[in-house]
């Protein structure tokens, strides 16, 4: 975390080595002097700490087009080359502020504003760019160090609102769309082009009617259709305001979404396509943990990895994202540019040798959800601590597994439950052991159960269950299904696996 605050942070990295980053409703890298619309610039990496300087805020960023109902908010940022110096480009929206239920659910307009001095001034033109709730979340995509040299900008945008309508004002976001424009008319509206389809060959085809766009990835899924104790809203999308980063090491677009309680990431070997789900993580809903918590886990929204923090072979990424819900003096606060450390581990096909309990031979924890976030505790090599699914509705069913960066032979997994609860912690039905093979989840062969599982209170007076079944050789399991108990959640202690 840092010496700053406020929300949302799009990013550019700029020829000086320095990222330029826009806040939201806070003081961004200043100890006052609050503004809805702050920009920033911040030096150093993750691993030598980071310092930061406010340069501008106000209306001096960005104008208002409806300052009765509305307030600024940035949502996307690019650093480009123009007649030998960098030019930062800041796609700002109009975000509903007004008292009552529709506050934070629509953004009508958006627009580009443009700095020539990195940061300090700020010039926009006279009129909004997009109107009538239309790619109005704009997400510039981060190519690198001052774009990438490339001369077009690339803007992926959502239409309606920047996440999930919790009133429903306007449709939730289930599409995604791209855009382009020469980097010197990026405030020109008529010189934006949009993907309204593709070739025979995939390759993409432009138009500039915004009314022909098409979607460039589409995600329907409803993530907790339930609401949760405290908040009426359900159904949250997995579009929504977040970023999308060229990855040079790993040779892939990652996008970086989320909804109420997960992150959300998606790949794709160009800008448009074809996108596909790579990983989801559910933090459970509220409470949650703060980030200078012994027990820290927390998730957030915006989330976005910025290219200066990606490391040469592209496995180690820095995810930028904010929380806006207090948190104790103890927990700390996440409402400021803090970063957290992700991997992306491409894997290979070469079988690993199998020696002893493969859960402590390089496997990532694989979770639906933790309701204290301690993923460890399923490999920590002792019994004596214990996870659970977060209490109440979630989104289907629960899981408990590894992955691994090569595969491994396989053919025993041993489930030790948590402690006894009454009000749950077990599988309501048989649970399934499923291995990932080749990307894809299937059934295992023979299963056996010893003792048998008994898909009630008392799977937990056990103290593990053994579940056999044919060898395979694969690069992930996980034992799923049902939640037990009026309070709907499994616990676990420790998964082992062998060959």
């Amino acid at each position: 975390m840092t010496a700053s605050d406020g929300d949302l942070w799009p990013s550019a990295w700029a020829s000086d080595g320095s990222l330029y980053a826009a806040a939201g409703d806070g003081t961004g890298f200043a100890r006052r002097g609050w503004s809805d619309i702050l920009v920033n610039r911040i030096d150093g990496t993750p691993e030598t700490g980071l310092t930061g300087e406010r340069l501008s805020d106000g209306d001096a960023v960005a104008p208002i087009w409806d300052p009765e109902r509305f307030n600024r908010k940035p949502t996307g940022m690019a650093c480009v080359r123009l007649d030998g110096r960098d030019v930062l480009l800041l796609a700002v929206q109009d975000l509903r502020c007004t008292e009552g239920p529709d506050m934070f659910n629509e953004a009508p307009t958006a627009t580009i504003v443009r700095s020539d001095d990195l940061g300090r001034t700020w010039t926009w033109p006279e009129q909004p760019m997009f109107t009538d709730h239309v790619f109005t979340t704009v997400m510039l995509l981060d190519l690198g160090q001052a774009n990438g040299g490339c001369g077009w900008v690339y803007a992926y945008g959502i239409d309606g609102n920047w996440r999930t309508s919790f009133s429903k004002i306007v449709d939730d976001p289930t599409a995604l769309y791209l855009a382009r424009v020469p980097a010197a008319r990026a405030q020109d509206r008529e010189a934006w082009e949009f993907i309204s389809g593709y070739g025979d060959d995939g390759s993409p085809l432009w138009t500039h009617d915004i009314g022909r766009k098409h979607p460039v990835l589409v995600d329907e899924r409803r993530h907790y259709p339930e609401p949760v104790p405290g908040m009426d809203a359900r159904g949250f999308t997995g579009i929504a305001q977040g970023g999308v980063v060229w990855n040079p090491g790993l040779g892939r677009y990652l996008y970086s979404s989320w909804s109420e309680y997960t992150f959300e990431f998606f790949e794709a070997p160009a800008p448009w396509g074809p996108w596909r789900l790579l990983h989801r993580h559910d933090f459970g809903h509220f409470p949650w943990h703060g980030p200078r918590s012994p027990i820290a886990k927390h998730g957030g929204y915006a989330p976005t990895m910025p290219s200066k923090f990606i490391s040469p072979d592209g496995r180690d990424l820095w995810l930028q994202s904010n929380w806006f819900v207090p948190a104790s003096s103890r927990g700390g606060r996440a409402y400021s540019f803090g970063l957290r450390r992700v991997r992306f581990d491409p894997g290979t096909d070469a079988v690993a040798p199998a020696s002893g309990n493969l859960a402590l031979d390089g496997a990532w924890p694989l979770v639906s959800r933790a309701r204290e976030g301690q993923e460890a505790v399923l490999n920590d090599g002792t019994r004596d601590y214990a996870e659970d699914s977060a209490f109440g509705p979630g989104s289907g069913e629960d899981v408990w597994g590894y992955t691994w960066a090569a595969p491994r032979r396989m053919a025993r997994l041993v489930y030790a439950p948590g402690p006894q609860d009454s009000l749950g912690g077990w599988f309501a039905s048989p649970p399934r052991v499923e291995v990932r093979i080749d990307g894809t989840w299937r059934a295992v062969e023979h299963l056996e159960v010893a003792p048998p599982y008994p898909c009630d209170f008392t799977a937990l007076e056990e103290d593990a269950y053994v579940f056999s079944f044919a060898p395979v050789v694969a690069d992930g399991i996980r034992l799923t299904g049902e939640p037990g108990g009026p309070l709907r959640y499994t616990s676990i202690s420790e998964l082992e696996v062998w060959a």
